[in-house]
C-alpha cells in the first residue's frame, strides 16, 4: 500500500498506518473524512473469510451499542473481497502495560477487576458471552480514564428464546493461559466462564506470571496439562494467603452452575472489601496513570496557592513597595541605577510632543502615562548614607522636608523644553545646595561624624 497515493476504504476512511496484525485480521489507523477524526479500521484476512469472525464481531457490536466499556462501531462494509469495519480508536491494551511493569500493584489489580466486572455484567445483560478474555483484549481509552473490553470475534449469544443447552463435545475456545476449566474439558461456555477467565487475568497481573505458562510441551498436550493444573492447584497457593477476599470471590465463581446468573454486585462488594482491608481507594486510577493523577493534584494545588497569594495583604504590599522603589532614589547619591537611566534620557524628537500626556500634580509618579511621556521624579531622602553628619540630618528633618514639594514642583517639572533632563537635575542639585547653606544656623565645621 503506497503512502504517496493513500488507500481510501469505503470512499470515506483514509489509510494512515498499520496498527497491529493478529491471526484473523489487520488493524489500520485511518482518518474518517466524514468527521475528520481518527479511528481504527479492522480488515479480515482473506484466508479466514470462511470463519466469518468479523461478521460475528460486527453483529455483537451492533447488539452492544451504547454499552459503556465497549468500542463504538462507526461503519462496516465490504472492500473488494474483505469485510471491514471502523471502530472507535482506543489506547494501549493491558498486555502492553504488563510488559512495562512486569506486575501491577494490588490497587491496580483490584481496580481492573472491579471495572471489568461492571463491563462483563453489561455485556451479559445483552445476552452475549465474550469467551476470550485476556490482557490483549482489555484496553484503555486514549485519555486513560476508561477500561474497554474488545475483540468479539469468537463471542456468542447465550440466550435467545432460552438459555443455550449444556454440551460436552465442544472444541476448545479461548486462550489456554486464561481459559476456564470448562473450556479445557470441552464444555459449552456460559457467563461464569467469562468471570473465571477474568480472575486468571487478575492473578496474572498480581503475580506477574501463572504457574502453567511457557510449558515446554506441544500445543495439543499443553491444553490438557494446563487444564489439569488449574483443577489441582489450590487457590490459596495460586493467590496467596494475604488476599482471602480474592480467594472468596474466585471460589464463588467456580461454584456457579452452567445456567446460573452470577451475582455481580456480590463479587464487586468482595473486591471493595479487599480494597478497604488494604487501605486502598478505588478511584479509577491505574499504575500507568498515577503520574497523571499526581500532576493534576500538583497543578490544582499550585493554582489554589497562587490565587491565595495574589489576594493576600502581604503580596499587595510587596507589589506596592517594588513599584515605589523603582522611582524613589537617594537625594545625596549622585549615582543613578543603571536600569533607570533610560527614564532620564530626552525623548526621541521623532515622536509628536503634542501627543504626550502630562502628569497631574496629584500624581504619585508610579505610572508612565502614554508610551513616551516624561516623568517628574521626586528625589526623597529615604536612603541617606549612614556616614552623613548629624547636623545635616537635622537640617533635612527641619527645613528640607517642609520645602521639598515647592522646590521640586518649580525646578523638576516635566521636560517640555529641549533641555536634557540630566542638565535640569544638575541645576536642581546646585540650587538645593544653596538652599541648605542659607538655612544652616549651626557651625558645620564643628560637626562630628556618627
Amino acid at each position: 500500500m503506497s503512502l504517496n497515493s493513500p488507500k481510501i476504504f469505503g470512499n470515506r476512511f483514509i489509510f494512515k498506518k498499520k496498527l497491529s496484525q493478529g491471526s484473523f485480521g489487520i488493524v489500520y489507523l485511518v482518518l474518517d473524512r466524514a468527521t475528520n477524526t481518527e479511528c481504527a479500521l479492522k480488515a479480515e484476512k482473506e484466508e479466514y473469510e470462511e470463519t466469518k469472525t468479523l461478521d460475528r464481531e460486527i453483529a455483537m457490536l451492533i447488539q452492544l451499542d451504547n454499552v459503556i466499556g465497549i468500542p463504538k462501531l462507526i461503519w462496516h462494509g465490504v472492500e473488494g473481497q474483505m469485510q471491514i469495519m471502523a471502530i472507535e480508536l482506543l489506547g494501549k491494551d493491558l498486555a502492553y502495560y504488563i510488559k512495562q511493569y512486569k506486575k501491577f500493584s494490588l490497587k491496580c489489580c483490584l481496580q481492573v477487576c472491579y471495572d471489568c466486572l461492571e463491563i462483563l455484567k453489561n455485556i451479559h445483560k445483552k445476552f452475549i458471552i465474550h469467551r476470550d478474555l485476556k490482557p490483549e483484549n482489555i484496553m484503555m481509552s486514549k485519555e486513560l480514564d476508561q477500561i474497554y473490553i474488545v475483540d468479539f470475534g469468537i463471542s456468542k449469544i447465550y440466550f435467545e428464546a432460552d438459555h443455550i443447552p449444556f454440551r460436552e463435545d465442544k472444541d476448545f475456545v479461548g486462550t489456554t493461559r486464561y481459559a476456564s476449566i470448562a473450556a479445557h474439558k470441552g464444555y459449552e461456555l456460559s457467563r461464569k466462564d467469562d468471570l473465571e477467565s477474568l480472575f486468571y487475568v487478575i492473578i496474572y497481573f498480581l503475580r506477574g506470571n501463572l504457574p502453567w505458562q511457557n510449558m515446554p510441551v506441544e500445543d495439543c498436550e499443553r491444553n490438557r496439562l494446563v487444564g489439569e493444573m488449574k483443577q489441582t492447584i489450590p487457590l490459596q497457593e495460586l493467590i496467596g494467603n494475604k488476599l482471602p477476599e480474592l480467594i472468596k470471590a474466585f471460589s464463588y465463581v467456580r461454584k456457579l452452575k452452567f445456567e446460573e446468573q452470577p451475582d455481580y454486585e456480590y463479587i464487586k462488594n468482595i473486591i471493595e472489601e479487599a480494597a478497604e482491608n488494604n487501605n486502598i481507594k478505588l478511584d479509577g486510577y491505574y499504575d500507568w496513570n498515577e503520574g497523571v493523577k499526581l500532576s493534576k493534584k500538583l497543578s490544582e494545588s499550585k493554582l489554589s496557592q497562587d490565587k491565595k497569594e495574589q489576594h493576600s495583604p502581604k503580596q499587595l504590599a510587596n507589589c506596592t513597595s517594588k513599584i515605589s522603589n523603582q522611582v524613589i532614589w537617594s537625594l545625596f547619591d549622585n549615582s543613578i541605577p543603571q536600569s533607570q537611566k533610560n527614564l532620564l534620557a530626552p525623548p526621541d524628537i521623532k515622536y509628536n510632543r503634542g501627543e504626550v500626556r502630562h502628569l497631574t500634580s496629584s500624581s504619585n509618579n508610579s505610572f508612565v502615562m502614554g508610551s513616551h511621556s516624561s516623568m517628574r521624579l521626586k528625589y526623597l531622602p529615604s536612603q541617606m548614607n549612614k556616614k552623613t553628619n548629624t547636623v545635616l540630618k537635622r537640617i533635612v528633618s527641619i527645613e528640607f522636608i517642609s520645602n521639598q514639594e515647592s522646590i521640586y514642583n518649580e525646578q523638576m517639572d516635566e521636560n517640555f523644553e529641549d533641555y536634557p533632563l540630566q542638565l535640569k537635575i544638575m541645576q536642581a542639585n546646585q540650587l538645593q545646595k544653596i538652599t541648605f547653606k542659607k538655612s544652616n544656623k549651626f557651625n558645620c565645621s564643628s560637626n562630628q561624624s556618627d
